[in-house]
């Protein structure tokens, strides 16, 4: 196992804690499940036995077995629905504290930060809610299996023994290759699906540009792709499957012609010479078939191992951001800012995006980076807010070193683009970050304009990153929740780009009014932010004029 792939489960098992109790619970009503089922074989075989070669019927056992598989199946569906329980408490801590890290963190904009949460409902789910329990389950009854197979028959018990060591080792060795697919899968889908959002918005532009043949022959090549990623990912847990039904059957084969043999008193044991026990042999021939039940289980959701693995070598970066933190203070006291002598390509380029960038920031006021686009003012925003690291030039708070103040800028700064990330949540949690908040709390009464058009105000449900609003009213959300939980630097890429005047003068009064007591650094094409700008950055092309 290599040290990633070891340490993105050490992460994934780290979150098991949180819900100890509901797997314990689980694997406790699991083993009473299976308990029931070995009763239940041991009633049933006893009654079929007795009818086959004594010719008598004993009802009784045959409801005592009747009453044993009830037991067994309803204690394996409340396991199920406790494991399942489980699962989605783990995922909801894991996206509670991602939230927060998407809505501060602008690598991830309102379409990759939701699919990013998308990918962990999809990969991390079944992983805590079938791949664990299954897996503990696959362990625990196949050793009380084994207990019972080698007290009445050892060759019995030899042979279920050596089929569970062998199904493991090859499901290892085909799992080899199988987390590098799901790792592309997952950037495909990640990075395919913010193009067809794109494209799927501006369909109007293109329609009119006389554009759709060639958009459409380009979508279709990167549908294919997606498609031979999501085959290729299909392929492995098809042959996962055959290759276990494969050994499974050899095994339960091998059980019955040893049992069959050992009746016939062809095959020495511990029976021969002295005739062999019908009844055991029933006994241990249903036995077989149930103690690969949950190894069948198992091995169908060990691809889901594999996608929560490559999701989390996703997810690890995001949760380690803040793993250095104790170095700073969060809302520390912002004394200076100083940019100087950067210059910053992105990898894999040769063209500096920004070019000696030498620059003093206030204390509190608004900082406006003006430019035409694609002239590196989003970068610099980035760079600004921690997210970006720079090798050339330095930027010093407080007159630290890069590493410090690139932490510091990370935990005392609040992002908002022109692509908000919304929750799927209520509005008041979209605002407040917390549902049991006084609604009579103190607001931005600007967002009266947006609960006046909704029938259930603050708890109007939002879904699908907000679709329920429109791009202003999301931007004044966002904007809201950056004034209720204000940090010592505010940063803003283009507030009011593609807004009505009504709703870009609501923006640029708030944020002239936050600038009072914080230092907000805009980038904007808007000239009326310039009325009231403390500096002002113009770029050309990564040039500072």
């Amino acid at each position: 196992m290599s040290s990633n792939q070891d340490n993105a489960s050490r992460w994934l098992f780290k979150w098991m804690g949180e819900a100890k109790k509901h797997y314990i619970f689980a694997l406790v009503l699991t083993l009473a499940s299976a308990g029931c089922f070995v009763l239940f074989s041991w009633y049933l075989s006893f009654f079929a036995a007795t009818w086959l070669t004594a010719d008598r019927l004993l009802p009784n056992y045959l409801l005592l077995a009747l009453l044993f598989i009830a037991g067994r199946y309803l204690f394996g569906h409340f396991a199920s629905v406790i494991n399942y329980s489980a699962g989605s408490i783990i995922v909801s801590k894991i996206k509670k504290k991602l939230y927060p890290r998407l809505l501060n963190n602008n690598q991830h904009d309102s379409i990759s930060g939701t699919l990013m949460v998308t990918r962990v409902s999809d990969d991390l789910k079944p992983f805590f809610s079938f791949f664990i329990p299954y897996a503990t389950a696959s362990v625990m009854v196949a050793i009380v299996l084994l207990v019972v197979s080698f007290w009445f028959e050892v060759w019995v018990g030899a042979t279920l023994l050596i089929s569970f060591l062998v199904i493991p080792f090859q499901m290892i060795m085909i799992g080899v290759g199988a987390e590098s697919l799901h790792k592309k899968h997952i950037n495909l889908f990640m990075k395919y699906s913010a193009v067809f959002y794109n494209r799927l918005h501006t369909i109007a532009e293109i329609v009119n540009l006389n554009n759709f043949k060639p958009q459409y022959d380009f979508l279709s090549d990167k549908s294919n792709s997606l498609n031979n990623a999501t085959t290729n990912v299909m392929r492995v847990a098809i042959l996962s499957s055959a290759v276990l039904e494969l050994f499974v059957s050899i095994a339960i084969a091998a059980v019955a012609i040893y049992l069959g043999m050992s009746l016939l008193g062809i095959m020495p044991g511990a029976n021969y010479g002295k005739g062999y026990d019908f009844h055991i042999a029933l006994f241990l021939l249903m036995l077989a078939p149930y103690f690969f039940f949950y190894l069948r289980k198992f091995v169908s959701a060990y691809h889901d191992r594999n996608k929560a693995l490559a999701s989390a070598k996703l997810l690890m970066p995001l949760f380690s951001e803040n793993s250095e933190d104790g170095v700073v203070t969060h809302n520390a006291e912002l004394r200076t800012v100083e940019i100087s002598n950067l210059n910053f390509a992105y990898p894999d380029s040769m063209v500096k995006v920004l070019n000696n960038i030498c620059l003093t920031l206030p204390q509190k006021g608004l900082v406006l980076v003006k430019g035409i686009s694609g002239s590196g003012k989003s970068t610099l925003l980035k760079i600004l807010s921690g997210n970006l690291a720079i090798k050339d030039g330095s930027i010093s708070v407080n007159e630290n070193t890069n590493n410090w103040s690139m932490q510091w800028l990370r935990a005392n700064s609040s992002y908002m683009n022109q692509f908000p990330f919304i929750f799927d949540g209520t509005l008041h949690y979209n605002v407040f970050l917390d549902e049991k908040s006084d609604f009579n709390r103190q607001y931005p009464r600007f967002l009266d304009k947006i609960l006046a058009k909704k029938e259930e105000r603050w708890q109007t449900m939002l879904t699908h990153n907000g679709k329920q609003l429109s791009g202003g009213e999301k931007q004044l959300v966002t904007l809201a929740r950056m004034m209720l939980y204000p940090k010592p630097i505010a940063i803003l890429d283009e507030p009011t780009a593609n807004l009505d005047p009504d709703t870009a003068d609501i923006i640029i009064e708030q944020i002239s009014d936050l600038s009072k007591h914080t230092l907000c650094i805009v980038a904007s094409h808007e000239e009326k932010f310039e009325a009231n700008a403390t500096t002002i950055l113009n770029l050309n092309w990564g040039e500072q004029i």
